[in-house]
């Protein structure tokens, strides 16, 4: 049925509802309600305070406004007593659409007028009943009103919250009640649903959106919970068991005990039990011709870039090319030093040649063809640079292994197209910000996944301090004593110059002060993302050999700078970064034998800042950091994945439903496992499901 014959409509609206993917009836079952409104009695309605109701009576009187500004008053009564509603904005023509006698519905919300010192009805919305049309009857004696979010396009054709509610429950109710449809196909076998205690679809989908009591919602939204998780996490078990069954990898089966030998003996330091697992896994992952699909998690100052030089060297000893992807510039130059010394050492030791490059974007055309040239003859076997390694004009010879660091900053184009650099190469990503398990396995289900939950000895916990904007003075005298012990500061600030939209400190304006003022016998250098790239060379470089006491800087130093002897970290407007990210900053210090220091610096902080900051200070585990913040801030803003797309859960919530997601993962990863593309008689219902529902996903695994 097309929904432009459903009453409250019309074609105006249905047009309206097409934009948001509605265009027919069954469509409306997908509908979330955003919160939902108890109806209650006139006299029960001063029991019950700043609470959004419903209320359903007959209208008595209207009282027009004597000025423009003056609300409009209506007069609602039920048989329990009567109540004045005042409707403020064109409250003159919206008196003339009430009709004396008539039913109505409305929404709104009690709330007490301190200087009257009387309890008000606040008012949202309204609607005529008819109480000559059984539907419109039924709509209104319901107790309990899902409310649902109005779109912008839903809004310009004035489709208020209750008109939404009305349209939808005549939906269900022509649907359910008077076309008895069977619409709703149940996804699961009822053998699943039983044991794991939740309802029938059909009735979940009804009672989600019309319950009769409050407490079925929960029920209700379990169940539907359960399925996004469930699809999600097959998904998954299906894209995974494609690359172990069709993807034949490379098998780096060339003996590497020498290798191994002076790995070790270019290593300055002690292997951590964790970084010695996490090879283990990745060299028999590489040793074997199913393709590697690995995630390498690990707190910063963990060794994570010492774990991938390993990987590279099992591929290029096997001759294979090896790329890291790096999301900036300055990340892929720290991590071209680090490794070009390491390599440098190495070739000593083994007699080897390894030649290693880095790729910009910004290099000078000369350079970048003799590059070009190398990478593509094989002369040149690890390449390090940015988004520059996957333009078109960027050739291998033979791309082993593909690495990609802070790999959450790309997406999943670009981190597709590095691997279509080679002849389906083993891929490793890695992050340094710890992900929440949940969220883990929503994202990056598909992958196997390393840990490194561990850090090298001798490191102590970096002392994280609050301070507020008065004890600025007092930061400044503690900077310059830990210089004067020979240690150097970074001072982080959110934007690089002054916005008048914002008001955030400004690292340009605050440099000049710092830099004349305050610390006028030091060397304070600046560094932001819009510095060409020569002169961020030389910054990090001379600040590295400990030329510059002072680095102020935005957030483009949040990853992979490594400077043992920087021992303080000051954040500036602390209140404005998420938790990750200020334990992203405070791992920039603390990388040395040294006790190091963060001092956050925040405006008076208010309830939800005061938390965030709290944690900070009790703990320097990034995984507890991690699973702080997405319950603060919500898994949506993690890693910014609700703008990304790629954590697309409208029911589910992975901070209440963590029981539904380790079930749905361990059911559907056994499912798939027995029966690859649901062949099997009892999973009917889930393959036709999936067909139906996920025809993307299927062209995607190539189920036929």
């Amino acid at each position: 049925m097309e929904i432009k014959y459903i009453k409250g409509i019309g074609e105006k609206r249905a047009k309206a509802f097409s934009k948001i993917g509605i265009t027919k009836i069954e469509d409306f079952l997908n509908f979330i309600p955003r919160l939902y409104v108890k109806r209650y009695s006139i006299k029960l309605l001063k029991n019950y305070y700043d609470i959004p109701v419903v209320l359903y009576g007959t209208v008595r009187k209207v009282d027009f406004p004597l000025k423009s500004n003056h609300p409009a008053v209506v007069y609602l009564s039920d048989e329990t007593g009567m109540i004045s509603i005042p409707i403020f904005g064109a409250s003159h023509l919206r008196a003339k659409q009430f009709h004396l006698n008539e039913k109505y519905l409305f929404y709104g919300k009690n709330t007490y007028d301190i200087f009257n010192g009387i309890l008000k009805f606040e008012y949202r919305d309204h609607l005529k009943i008819d109480d000559t049309d059984k539907r419109e009857v039924k709509f209104s004696s319901l107790k309990i009103f899902p409310i649902y979010e109005l779109s912008s396009e839903l809004k310009k054709t004035f489709i208020k919250p209750l008109t939404l509610t009305k349209i939808i429950y005549f939906s269900f109710y022509r649907l359910f009640v008077e076309d008895k449809s069977d619409v709703i196909k149940e996804s699961l076998p009822e053998e699943l649903f039983s044991q794991l205690g939740l309802l029938p679809l059909k009735k979940a989908k009804i009672k989600l959106n019309f319950p009769n009591e409050i407490k079925e919602v929960e029920l209700a939204r379990r169940r539907c919970a359960f399925d996004e998780l469930f699809f999600l996490e097959l998904i998954l078990a299906i894209k995974k068991n494609l690359i172990k069954i069709e993807n034949k990898g490379i098998a780096f089966s060339k003996d590497i005990t020498h290798t191994v030998e002076c790995f070790k003996k270019c290593l300055n330091f002690k292997l951590t039990s964790a970084q010695r697992r996490v090879m283990n896994e990745i060299y028999l992952d590489m040793k074997s011709e199913k393709a590697m699909n690995r995630l390498l998690q690990g707190d910063v100052g963990s060794g994570k870039t010492i774990v991938s030089i390993f990987a590279m060297l099992i591929s290029v000893v096997n001759g294979y090319q090896s790329a890291l992807m790096c999301p900036t510039e300055l990340l892929a130059t720290q991590h071209y030093r680090t490794i070009s010394e390491f390599i440098e050492r190495f070739n000593k030791i083994s007699n080897l040649n390894i030649k290693i490059a880095i790729l910009l974007g910004g290099q000078k055309k000369s350079l970048r063809k003799i590059l070009l040239s190398g990478i593509k003859n094989g002369e040149i076997s690890i390449i390090i640079g940015t988004h520059a390694l996957i333009q078109e004009n960027v050739e291998f010879k033979s791309l082993g292994l593909a690495i990609i660091d802070e790999q959450h900053k790309f997406g999943v184009l670009q981190r597709a197209k590095l691997r279509e650099k080679g002849l389906n190469p083993d891929v490793l990503v890695m992050t340094a910000t710890p992900i929440p398990r949940t969220l883990s396995l929503t994202i990056y289900g598909d992958l196997d996944i390393s840990i490194i939950d561990e850090l090298p000895r001798g490191r102590k916990d970096v002392i994280t301090l609050i301070k507020n904007e008065n004890e600025k003075n007092e930061v400044f005298n503690f900077i310059r004593q830990e210089i004067n012990k020979g240690r150097q500061a970074y001072i982080v600030y959110p934007i690089i110059e002054e916005s008048e939209k914002v008001d955030l400190k400004s690292a340009e304006e605050n440099y000049k002060i710092l830099k004349e003022k305050i610390f006028p016998d030091l060397n304070v250098q600046m560094m932001h993302g819009r510095i060409p790239d020569d002169v961020k060379d030389k910054i990090m470089s001379e600040f590295k050999e400990g030329k510059i006491n002072i680095l102020v800087s935005t957030t483009v130093i949040e990853v992979g700078i490594d400077v043992p002897n920087a021992s303080i970290m000051v954040i500036e407007e602390a209140q404005r970064f998420g938790l990750s990210q200020l334990h992203q900053l405070r791992g920039r210090v603390g990388r040395g034998a040294e006790q190091s220091y963060c001092i956050i610096i925040a405006k008076e902080p208010y309830d939800i800042t005061s938390r965030r900051l709290e944690i900070m200070c009790k703990t320097n585990d990034g995984f507890k950091i991690a699973e702080a913040d997405m319950e603060i801030r919500g898994p949506g803003e993690f890693f910014g994945v609700r703008q990304s797309g790629e954590l697309n859960l409208r029911v589910a919530d992975l901070i209440k439903d963590k029981d539904l997601l380790f079930k749905a993962r361990d059911i559907a990863f056994k499912m798939i496992e027995k029966d690859p593309q649901l062949r099997n008689p009892q999973h009917i219902n889930i393959r036709n499901y999936f067909i139906n529902n996920y025809k993307d996903s299927l062209n995607l695994m190539k189920i036929p």
